[in-house]
């Protein structure tokens, strides 16, 4: 029998009232408990039982901050070792936030952690949620996926590479760079090829020394994760350097980081004084993300000349990773206490399967 732990965070699932608002934790166990197949914290048909927690305030998912990311991780590690999964219930909002910072708070994962949620509060009629959270308990229960997920709708998508496509629809999720990992219906179908590996064991969170570790980690993530800013810049036709100027020099906490949301493959205005802005951002030891505001497709910094500005500008690519990925992993690296340098560098790299990088041209191609 595989134990699960539900950490409610609040988001539409548990929702009442006009307007609505999230119920606190001890009211929303008790309508779960009251649905069909989830009484006595056992999920009918399956040999899976569950327990809940939840903070004492509950949050609608546009409240969250990066604080609350490290909150949700440090819960999660505190409990690791007694479960064989997790579900985060959270609002649909900022779920691919709060998924992404997720699979990079938890290096070494090595058991599924599950975010769902609703469109529809689960106390109304028609609604979604039930079905994603007999979904979600199911496959933290039954999956050995040593990853963050999103299961929602029918998907099983890895959660950093996870975007919010609708606002209504039941099908509000979607992964635009990477196929599903599985999906949802009369059976839980996963494809085994699509998974990351299990973590090698000398980072494994199933060595307690490396969870002590961790725990370490996050207190000294959530000391720091309140000095400093990461911000998203998303650029227009008539941005100009004064705007760019005024988001990264004026905004409290000071910037560290930002994700620049550009046109197409990455392109951005080239005019001196906008390419200037962001160049003396860089010198200053900002980290400057250039992705792209299209849902589908990869970042190509050298494809066009407007492009290019922005790389000799100090501006690192994100590839194919989405805008949501790209903010949680800066705020991540950076609340680790690494240098730009070194930030740009793990920004670049494939940390927990977030990222498709191009091939190595120094290496021969398959038909080589």
């Amino acid at each position: 029998m595989a134990r699960v732990y539900v950490l409610y965070t609040g988001g539409t699932i548990g929702c009442v009232g006009t307007p609505l608002a999230p119920m606190a934790g001890p009211d929303f166990l008790a309508l779960m408990q009251s649905m069909p197949g989830l009484a006595g914290g056992k999920v009918a048909g399956y040999p899976v039982d569950y327990e809940m927690g939840w903070f004492e305030r509950s949050l609608d998912s546009s409240n969250m901050t990066p604080a609350d990311w490290i909150r949700i991780a440090q819960a999660l590690v505190a409990v690791y070792d007694e479960y064989d999964g997790f579900v985060v219930l959270h609002g649909t909002d900022t779920m691919a936030f709060t998924a992404s910072a997720l699979s990079f708070l938890l290096p070494g994962l090595s058991k599924p952690v599950v975010l769902t949620g609703a469109q529809v509060p689960l106390a109304m009629t028609l609604t979604d949620a039930l079905t994603n959270l007999i979904g979600a308990l199911v496959v933290a229960g039954t999956a050995r996926i040593p990853e963050c997920l999103i299961c929602f709708g029918s998907l099983v998508l890895r959660g950093n590479r996870a975007a919010k496509i609708n606002a209504n629809q039941f099908a509000a999720f979607a992964s635009p760079n990477l196929a599903p990992l599985g999906t949802i219906g009369g059976e839980i179908a996963i494809d085994a090829a699509s998974l990351l590996p299990p973590p090698d064991a000398a980072v494994s969170l199933a060595d307690p020394r490396n969870l002590t570790a961790l725990a370490g980690q996050l207190e000294r993530q959530a000391a720091r994760v309140a000095d400093f800013s990461v911000i998203a810049m998303t650029l227009y036709p008539g941005i100009g350097a004064s705007t760019a100027e005024a988001m990264i020099g004026a905004t409290v906490p000071p910037v560290r980081g930002v994700v620049i949301e550009a046109f197409g493959a990455g392109n951005a205005p080239s005019t001196p004084d906008f390419l200037a802005a962001l160049a003396a951002a860089n010198a200053a030891g900002v980290v400057l993300v250039d992705n792209s505001q299209v849902l589908s497709g990869s970042v190509m910094l050298g494809a066009y000349a407007t492009g290019s500005g922005l790389a000799g500008a100090g501006v690192i690519s994100a590839h194919d990773m989405t805008p949501e990925a790209s903010l949680a992993k800066l705020v991540v690296l950076i609340s680790a206490g690494h240098p730009p340098a070194r930030v740009k560098a793990l920004m670049q790299s494939a940390l927990a399967g977030e990222i498709t990088l191009p091939p190595d041209p120094r290496l021969p191609s398959p038909a080589d």
